[in-house]
């Protein structure tokens, strides 16, 4: 079951966020799926028809999860520098660093303070901040976490110059919120022909539909045509899918 929601990209342990909630997003697949396999199964047979709209159920409740996802992770992401920079000024100023992330937790807005309330609750009952900020890298998936904690363990373990390690990490941090935006900007016209692609063929239809109305109603009242027609349209998904994919490991990368 764990592995079956990690698939989904549905965490149980981070609700706030969830846009939809959980049983809304599942009814909107479910429902999705059952409107997709009773028109199906008059182009193809009931036992493809079946299996075919649980995998779209699948495909439509990872896609909702994923956003959802994939959203409040890019609102965290951009926080981080403001973070680990409030975190210098305190430790500059004298404070401890439990006191420090308090004052992120308590000054921060929504997400990223709820986060670090969190981490700080475990931290409370004992657990150290670096596995403390392991277990936020593990729900969030965002490396700068990670580099974070490994700051925290190296300095509890050999002491230095923790401020100045901070700002060089906020430095960095702040460079790579810069490289992803701007990655993001640059792929937002490959996104736009993605989608200009997929669309096209239905334009195209739909103008044959105004000009000769007699190949489009001939295609789409033949059985033959209704067939085709179905798998032009998983084709055009497909490929919007792939393109898409394609596009978020080069922004990635």
């Amino acid at each position: 079951m764990e592995r079956f929601l990690r698939f989904l990209r549905f965490n149980p342990e981070t609700p706030q966020e969830q846009v939809i909630p959980w049983w809304a997003t599942l009814l909107i697949g479910v429902l999705l799926a059952v409107i997709f396999g009773y028109y199906s199964r008059f182009l193809i047979r009931i036992e493809f028809a079946i299996p075919l709209a649980m995998g779209i159920c699948i495909l439509i409740l990872r896609g909702l999860f994923a956003w959802q996802h994939n959203r409040y992770v890019e609102s965290i992401f951009v926080q981080i520098p403001d973070a680990i920079g409030m975190m210098v000024r305190a430790v500059r100023a004298g404070l401890p660093v439990g006191e420090a992330m308090r004052s992120v937790a308590a000054e921060l807005s929504d997400p990223l303070r709820d986060e670090f309330a969190r981490m700080l609750g475990d931290v409370a009952i004992g657990r150290p901040i670096d596995q403390a900020l392991m277990r936020l890298h593990k729900r969030t998936e965002l490396p700068e976490f990670s580099f974070l904690a490994v700051v925290f363990g190296l300095q509890s373990q050999t002491g230095g110059n923790l401020a100045e390690t901070l700002e060089n990490l906020a430095d960095i941090v702040r460079k790579r919120v810069a490289l992803a935006k701007r990655a993001k900007a640059l792929a937002a016209e490959a996104r736009m022909q993605a989608g200009i692609l997929m669309v096209l063929p239905y334009i195209a239809a739909l103008a044959m539909s105004q000009i000769q109305p007699f190949y489009i109603d001939n295609f789409f009242n033949n059985p033959t045509g209704q067939k085709l027609a179905l798998i032009g349209l998983g084709f055009s998904v497909f490929g919007y899918l792939v393109i898409r994919w394609m596009i978020k490991r080069a922004g990635s990368d």
